[in-house]
């Protein structure tokens, strides 16, 4: 990597402020932004599940077919319109700053809420589903480059996986409250996408307290932004040490410290699609991440909104059940976050933990291959090894290595193009997935989402890169 200086300053400020930010102790301020930030994990998944769950009472009350059905799945916040959100404002905010998307995106989410929950006919319902949809996929590739950015170097993984709770949350609130609202009827929909509006504003206000990530205003000679996240981290840091009240006073930078500034790796700080496109390096890095993202994609975007629908008609479960085994499923992951990813993965070769994250989730497939999915255990193991087995390692790696994996000036775009792919052709997907899944029958569905698997675990296990511990400018 070159050792040229950023626009805001030289080299040996840079490489001092950034190992100020990599050698930080973690402390209440890096809880409380990654917590605000993940607020948009939260809503992602929290309108996906929503969907699926009002779904079924629209439906009957304004006479969907199949075929609208299928459209708000693959037009919605599980598919098309996200994948539109994440490619425009990835670029934004390479271009403008992550604060600047913060300022009004939850707005836009907030008025799709607030479409869905007042519609009346098919294309109020679609539209506001769209609008959802677009905000999601401005939304969160921005929050994870903002916790990346701000976070540690040996805590990054920690405070990444911290995200993957939210979106875990999300669902499982939803879910609580359909099944609280579900003498309510219709209403009860409705509801669930008030309860969305209200946590999308609460949202907004939160991140006004939100500085700018540090690394890219450190690009665009933004001392004061700087100083204030700085300082925010000095005050956190002497709370939590005490008498230490200095901050990233550890003497000389170890080896995985900052040592340069930000930007200056493959394709210096040049911006926007045509810089990620051309650099050699960084197109070998879309080539591994790109395939493993949309292979797990498909599979969890398929459980998000389908699984009450799939267990209820392809199993023969009971709703209250479909929703059981849904709630299971994200609460099992969260075990899985919480209790092995955290603890381990800025410690042990994280290929590991992908491997084995993937095999669980394979399993749990072929299990539907061999064994009938009206059979209450095998439903319950299916949940239960995709669900605890995503949360091992699959998930929380791929949102970590596509932040980790390109340099500041590109992350956001870069992540925005794995996002819009990745939702794009799960929404196609989904449009054809009912149909596909009556022609062919479920197991055949089932073997196709364990063979997915099976391409993570052989990839993912074998090629992930080792960048547990180390700076973002290092890496």
């Amino acid at each position: 990597m070159s050792s040229t200086g950023t626009a805001g300053g030289g080299t040996s400020a840079s490489a001092g402020e950034l190992q100020t930010l990599d050698e930080a102790p973690l402390s209440g301020a890096h809880w409380r932004w990654t917590a605000i930030a993940a607020l948009g994990d939260y809503l992602d998944a929290g309108s996906i599940v929503a969907g699926g769950a009002a779904l079924p009472l629209f439906t009957a009350y304004l006479h969907f077919g199949s075929t609208a059905v299928s459209l708000i799945a693959a037009l919605g916040s599980n598919g098309v319109s996200t994948g539109i959100g994440a490619l425009v404002a990835g670029r934004l905010g390479d271009r403008y700053g992550r604060k600047f998307i913060y300022s009004w995106d939850l707005l836009i989410y907030a008025l799709g809420a607030l479409v869905v929950a007042l519609a009346v006919d098919a294309p109020m319902m679609i539209g506001g589903y769209m609008i959802l949809g677009l905000a999601v996929g401005i939304d969160v590739p921005t929050s994870w480059s903002l916790i990346a950015e701000l976070a540690p170097r040996k805590q990054r993984g920690k405070l990444m996986a911290f995200t993957n709770i939210f979106w875990y949350i999300g669902p499982i609130v939803i879910l609580l409250l359909a099944l609280a609202f579900h003498p309510l009827g219709l209403l009860g929909g409705r509801l669930l996408f008030v309860s969305l509006l209200v946590v999308a504003l609460a949202a907004w206000l939160l991140r006004r307290q939100l500085t700018e990530s540090p690394r890219w205003s450190l690009q665009q000679g933004d001392v004061a932004e700087v100083e204030i996240a700085l300082g925010k981290l000095a005050a956190g840091a002497t709370a939590a040490a005490g008498a230490s009240g200095t901050l990233g006073s550890g003497g000389a930078a170890t080896a995985g410290a900052a040592t340069t500034s930000p930007g200056a790796g493959d394709g210096g700080h040049q911006q926007g699609y045509r810089a990620l496109f051309s650099s050699k390096k960084l197109l070998k890095r879309l080539a591994f991440l790109m395939p493993i993202y949309l292979l797990w994609g498909l599979p969890a975007g398929t459980y998000g909104f389908f699984e009450p629908t799939l267990f209820k008609t392809v199993g023969a479960h009971s709703l209250l059940t479909s929703d059981g085994l849904d709630i299971l499923w994200f609460g099992s992951a969260i075990i899985a976050v919480v209790f092995v990813f955290m603890p381990l993965n800025d410690r042990i070769d994280r290929r590991i933990l992908y491997a084995i994250s993937a095999a669980f989730c394979a399993a749990g497939f072929f299990l539907l291959v061999w064994a009938p999915i009206n059979n209450i255990w095998v439903a319950l193991g299916n949940i239960l090894l995709f669900g605890f087995g995503q949360g091992i390692g699959l998930w929380p790696l791929q949102r970590i290595w596509s932040v980790e994996l390109f340099p500041t000036e590109l992350r956001n775009t870069a992540q925005g193009f794995l996002w819009a792919v990745m939702r794009i052709l799960l929404g196609i997907w989904s449009y054809f997935l009912l149909d596909f899944t009556s022609a062919v029958g479920f197991d055949m569905v089932a073997l196709a989402m364990a063979l997915m698997f099976t391409y993570n675990f052989v990839v993912g296990g074998l090629l992930g890169p080792r960048t547990e511990s180390m700076s973002l400018e290092s890496i």
